[in-house]
């Protein structure tokens, strides 16, 4: 039980006891210290004496060195009867600290500290440890460490305490016992008055106390049965107010509750406004969406819409001319206002009825920018910039519901793949913007042709894809048909002549030929390239034989040979150096993937012959952790100032686990990211830009720099160039080779170097095989510069602070792949 919960007469007591144990603790305390200090004195003494007496009977043996007289006296001296056993070990040293003899201590064991300072009785060690010289005529024989034990003095200690306790355990009964009846005697006229005042807290009132004396304690009793008397009164009055103030306070509470769930639920700026423009509330949402200070009521429209309509774009002020009350104010009224600073705030009204005339309005403000733009990336997400049809991604999320759901029914579905013919001429002919419009007007072509549940997705370049749920392979036959009729029918003109192109489509089907997404798109691929085969302009449904064709063979072939090059780590690097324009000193190198023959470890097979097989297997994500993984090993190995730019696939551009994979290998290699430069092709980052520009960002934050690699090679160029946010582009080599003999290519990349320049970024040329190329780059103002007239690929690194060493190469052309 607390204290406070104590009855005064039990209080009274305890204070008394707890005071008596106080000072009886005291006088324990003091008589114990003042026996300690005595017994300390005079052990301090006998001390003393024992030291003269052990320095008069050892100190001429000592002299003499008579080491036997010595042991005997220690073993007398210790098992003197008139010792008690007080000196418990002598251990005697030389002057030179060698021990001599020793008396109740085990030689070779180590001594305990001496004691220097005060006697502690209440340490563990029961023994005082004492070292003291042995001395004649004022010169020093050695010394004595002796052990005297405390025992006696602590048990001196003991009994004086014992006694002292039984002494004062007697007193404090006797006290208590006459405290407890004076207590009683003071405390029972308050008792009394105590148990009456809980019978009027309970609602007794009729209760009345006993006065029987004219003290205080009287006194207090009477006024305390006027007191029961006059509550008694007032409490029958108040108990009738009460029950009316109850009933009103019920219902104003429902009432706040439910106005105050209400508001507290949304998260919507609330205007209520009445029938004569005034402002009856605006919670804190709807000052704080519009910068506005809070609004207090009676504000009046009039000077609250300008404050609105200056922050709206000028289209939508009479959107917000609709919160003044008219004719129309009892209708519903939903719009959307645009925000100067670019936000998107939904307004609805709500007409509010009061009484018979009815009047006013509640008026809701949401802010759905962050909705609009969540669901603006996630359309870009899956859908190609240039058509906004599905991209790559978009179709292989459709594709693994419509196989699910296939699956589950037993139903049968069809992929077309189709690929167009004819389009790079058309494209070199009539330019980048030609073939945008070709690619467009193709995608209408092929949505114009769906049937409700089908899709058509841009793959990446020319390539689309057709989705058809519920489809056979005898009906897609004919849906395949069609396509290539449509496509070819469509003409195309530039200012000199008039282009057509075909298209090439490949049928699979699932599950008759495959049942996963991979398999699928491969099969169709397949097929694709048989009606390529074929002729071009016509289709071809997948057939079940793996070596049906030299091409399906070689796929298989190689899909085979590249799983055994990544098990047996046969695939090495190259590494090719990248020039500054200026001066030809090395900026960085760029890391080209190898693969050793299996059957001739002498022979390298370039990258142009396996990489393709490697993307439609999708092992190129394998070969790409192992070429980054080689390259940032390699970097630890190497000097600080030594940088090497590696190739990011475009599946693995689709790879959200890359960057935490990259990370990891710095951290454990303990590598400096920005070391390492990630080239991406530029047809790659535009098939998905959304993915790309994260990708980019998030490389960016590790700290590698990104190039946009074969820039120029795909659609739009300039309109990405800011968007993907790299911090370099590498010109397509197509642009460099002939840049001598060919004026646009020359105007391409000035213009190039200049934008680029323009917008923070360096431009890299590659495929720069002559010096007269090389000069013309330098004129352009070019940053970095690469290619067999400056340096071929080699297993070495150069060395970073030396320019190039320039050989002329007659005719000398990158092979194709070399800088793949």
């Amino acid at each position: 039980m607390l204290w406070v919960d104590w009855s005064l007469r039990r209080k009274l007591v305890a204070a008394c006891v707890l005071v008596q144990l106080a000072a009886t603790a005291l006088l324990i305390l003091g008589s114990t210290r003042d026996l300690q200090r005595t017994l300390i004195a005079q052990t301090r003494l006998e001390v003393q004496q024992v030291v003269a007496l052990l320095d008069q009977a050892i100190a001429a043996p000592l002299a003499q060195r008579d080491y036997a007289t010595l042991q005997q006296t220690l073993d007398l001296i210790r098992g003197d009867d008139r010792s008690d056993g007080a000196i418990t070990y002598l251990v005697l040293w030389d002057h030179r600290d060698r021990m001599v003899a020793m008396s109740g201590w085990q030689e070779g064991s180590p001594l305990p500290p001496r004691d220097t300072g005060d006697i502690d009785l209440d340490r563990a060690d029961t023994n005082l440890h004492l070292a003291v010289p042995v001395t004649i005529s004022g010169q020093t024989l050695g010394h004595l460490d002796l052990g005297l034990s405390t025992s006696r003095l602590r048990q001196a200690r003991a009994d004086h305490l014992r006694r002292s306790l039984v002494v004062g355990a007697l007193a404090l009964l006797t006290s208590v016992l006459v405290l407890a009846a004076i207590a009683l005697a003071i405390t029972r006229h308050l008792a009394r008055l105590a148990y009456a005042s809980q019978r009027v807290a309970e609602g007794q009132f009729d209760v009345q106390v006993p006065v029987t004396t004219g003290d205080e304690i009287g006194r207090l009793g009477a006024s305390f049965n006027a007191m029961a008397i006059a509550l008694k009164d007032r409490v029958a009055a108040l108990q009738k107010s009460e029950a009316q103030q109850k009933l009103h306070l019920a219902e104003a509470r429902d009432e706040q509750a439910r106005l105050t769930t209400l508001l507290g639920a949304m998260q919507s700026g609330i205007l209520f406004v009445d029938e004569r423009a005034q402002v009856i509330y605006a919670n804190a949402a709807f000052s704080r969406m519009w910068s506005l200070p809070q609004i207090a009521p009676g504000h009046g429209l009039e000077t609250l819409l300008p404050m609105l309509a200056g922050r709206v774009e000028a289209s939508d002020v009479i959107h917000l001319e609709s919160i003044l009350p008219s004719s129309d104010s009892l209708q519903s009224v939903k719009c959307e206002l645009h925000t100067l600073d670019g936000r998107i705030i939904v307004q609805r009204m709500q007409p509010v009825a009061r009484g018979t005339e009815g009047g006013g309005s509640i008026w809701f403000h949401d802010d759905v920018t962050e909705e609009r733009r969540t669901q603006q990336r996630a359309h870009q997400a899956v859908h190609d910039p240039l058509t906004s049809l599905f991209n790559r991604r978009g179709l292989y999320e459709a594709l693994n519901a419509a196989i699910a759901h296939a699956t589950a029914r037993g139903e049968a579905l069809a992929l077309l793949f189709i690929d167009l013919d004819d389009f790079k001429q058309a494209n070199d002919a009539g330019g980048h913007r030609f073939g945008d419009e070709i690619l467009i007007s193709v995608a209408r072509t092929l949505a114009a042709q769906l049937r409700k549940g089908e899709l058509v997705a841009r793959l990446g370049g020319d390539e689309f894809a057709v989705l058809c749920p519920g489809l056979a392979a005898a009906d897609a036959g004919a849906i395949a048909a069609r396509i290539v009729d449509a496509v070819s029918g469509l003409a195309f003109s530039t200012p000199t002549q008039s282009l057509r192109v075909g298209c090439s489509v490949g049928v699979a089907t699932c599950p008759a030929d495959a049942s996963t997404e991979d398999d699928l798109i491969a099969c169709a691929d397949a097929a694709m390239y048989d009606a390529k085969r074929s002729g071009k302009n016509g289709w071809a449904a997948y057939r079940n034989d793996p070596l049906h064709s030299q091409a399906e063979s070689a796929r298989v072939n190689w899909n085979t040979r590249i799983h055994r090059a990544l098990q047996d780590k046969r695939f090495v690097l190259h590494f090719q150096p990248v020039h500054h324009g200026s001066d030809l000193r090395v900026s960085h190198h760029e890391a080209l993937v190898r693969m050793v023959d299996e059957g001739n470890p002498d022979v390298l097979i370039p990258p142009t012959e396996f990489i393709p097989y490697a993307e439609r297997s999708g092992k190129i994500r394998q070969i790409d952790r192992w070429v980054f993984e080689a390259c940032v090993t390699r970097l630890a190995s190497e000097p600080p100032d030594v940088r090497i730019a590696a190739n990011l696939s475009a599946r693995s551009l689709e790879d959200s686990s890359f960057p935490g994979f990259l990370q990891r290998l710095f951290l454990r290699l303990d590598v400096d990211p920005r070391r390492l430069h990630i080239e991406l092709t530029e047809t790659s980052a535009i098939t998905d830009p959304v993915a790309a520009r994260r990708l980019i960002g998030t490389l960016g934050s590790l700290g590698c720099a990104v190039h946009l690699d074969d820039f120029g090679s795909g659609f739009s160029s300039f309109a990405h160039l800011k968007l993907l946010g790299a911090d370099a582009i590498k010109i397509d080599g197509v642009y460099i080779r002939n840049l001598l003999s060919d004026s646009s290519n020359r105007l391409f990349v000035a213009s190039t170097i200049e934008i680029a320049h323009n917008l923070g970024k360096l431009v890299i040329a590659e495929h720069v095989e002559d010096a007269a190329t090389l000069d013309t780059l330098r004129g352009f103002d070019i940053d970095l510069v690469q290619g067999f007239y400056l340096a071929r690929p080699s297993a070495r690194l150069s060395d970073m602070r030396r320019p190039a060493v320039l050989e002329v190469v007659p005719g000398a052309r990158k092979r194709p792949g070399e800088a793949a």
